[in-house]
């Protein structure tokens, strides 16, 4: 998904909260700062959803007036959709709701709301800062948490970097930048929400999975965000590169190339240590027997080639074309009793899953195969990192904040030639 939002940008002389000195742009134009800035994030399309909060609540139109019905904390509504069919058989998808609440003809939404400011609205047991937008979506309920920009970076920092020390705070204020202009970047207006609570964009846990250290972290970096040519950026981020952070076009091969996604060494100076390297999935190993291999391959190839959907046969062989500037495959040639199917970047890892469905690590790997009767017998993988490898190293801002680089440092590095700026309205 992409934004729709246009900037301009100017010269300020202060500098982000917790960076270096100097001269920072400041954006200007339609985005507001973090703190009146609305979000709106797509918990679930689901049959159902049980809403309620932790304080005394009500039901709304989407106009803000009067609420349509009050509850009191603890007390939770059901919501569903229901077919409306007339005589000729065309059906209109209604929502309703238990409590029975009058909600006219209307397919929605309508809007669950803390009448309290010290409570927060509760979706299927789990607390959210903001309101509940209910409506009938494309293929069920869709519930939508909107909140303000501050509110929601509570509950992705810390879930997308995980518990850090004091030590690290570097790392968790570089999490804290790159989420923030992830999330200004993909502000839209063409659909009913801005960004999914998942990996799709960014993992949204709301308020119960939110910690003190993040919270910080996104207070003194307040509103910074990454800019190249005064705007905000797409900002992709990973949790292990193994080495190198990669170009987009390595991997995602159908995409362009951007100037500042392009592989950066994340080789310690003077060392062949890297700042990833504590990463528990810095390097490792994942193999494969015949029927693991061929199991793989009948699940997934025809995906991503036209490879038969109604099976492929014996693996006879598998041979890497190419490698890519930061040392990933380029290209897997996977020859079948049926032909010839080349998987190319990351569809690799979607093809190579372990028996329990995960993806390939990486596309940072070597490879070693045997045959017996015609078939690969066995297939060792051996590879470094951990993700897609674009962007921010999620384990080396650690490893470099550990060394004492400040987060502005950081963000520089994994994404060149980007100015840190900081949003105003």
């Amino acid at each position: 998904m992409t934004g729709v939002l246009v900037v301009a940008a100017c010269v300020s002389l202060s500098s982000p909260r917790g960076g270096g000195p100097g001269n920072v742009p400041v954006v200007r134009g339609t985005y507001k700062s973090g703190a009146q800035q609305q979000v709106r994030i797509a918990l679930a399309t689901a049959a159902g959803a049980r809403i309620g909060a932790t304080g005394d609540w009500g039901l709304f139109k989407p106009d803000k007036g009067d609420p349509i019905a009050r509850f009191q904390p603890g007390q939770e509504l059901s919501a569903w959709i229901f077919q409306d069919c007339n005589s000729v058989g065309y059906c209109t998808s209604l929502l309703a709701v238990t409590p029975a609440v009058s909600l006219g003809t209307s397919t929605g939404p309508v809007v669950a709301r803390p009448l309290t400011s010290d409570s927060f609205v509760t979706w299927d047991g789990k607390r959210y800062r903001g309101e509940l937008v209910i409506s009938v979506g494309d293929s069920g309920l869709l519930v939508v948490n909107g909140l303000s920009m501050d509110s929601y970076l509570r509950g992705v920092v810390p879930l997308e970097i995980g518990n850090r020390t004091s030590a690290e705070m570097a790392a968790v204020q570089v999490q804290a930048v790159a989420a923030r202009t992830y999330a200004y970047k993909h502000l839209t207006s063409t659909r009913a929400f801005d960004m999914y609570a998942t990996v799709q964009d960014q993992v949204y846990g709301g308020v119960d999975v939110e910690k003190p250290l993040s919270d910080t972290a996104i207070t003194t970096t307040a509103d910074v965000v990454v800019l190249y040519n005064g705007r905000p950026i797409t900002t992709p981020y990973h949790s292990t590169c193994g080495g190198s952070t990669s170009a987009v076009s390595e991997v995602w091969y159908d995409q362009p190339d951007q100037p500042y996604l392009r592989p950066v060494s994340d080789r310690i100076p003077g060392t062949n240590n890297y700042y990833c390297d504590p990463s528990p999935r810095f390097s490792w190993t994942q193999s494969y027997d015949a029927a693991g291999l061929r199991a793989v391959m009948e699940k997934y190839l025809a995906a991503y080639t036209n490879a038969p959907k109604n099976g492929v046969g014996k693996i006879t062989d598998i041979r890497e074309q190419g490698r890519t500037s930061s040392g990933r495959v380029a290209a897997l040639i996977v020859q079948t009793e049926t032909g010839s199917y080349t998987l190319r970047g990351n569809d690799i890892r979607f093809v190579l899953r372990d028996p329990k469905g995960a993806i390939l690590n990486s596309t940072n790997f070597t490879f070693a195969r045997e045959t017996s009767g015609g078939e690969i017998s066995s297939l060792n993988v051996s590879g470094r990192g951990y993700g897609h490898g674009i962007g921010m190293c999620q384990w080396g801002a650690i490893g470099r904040a550990r060394a004492g680089q400040n987060y502005r440092t950081i963000l520089e590095t994994y994404y060149p030639g980007t100015t840190i700026g900081r949003i105003s309205g």
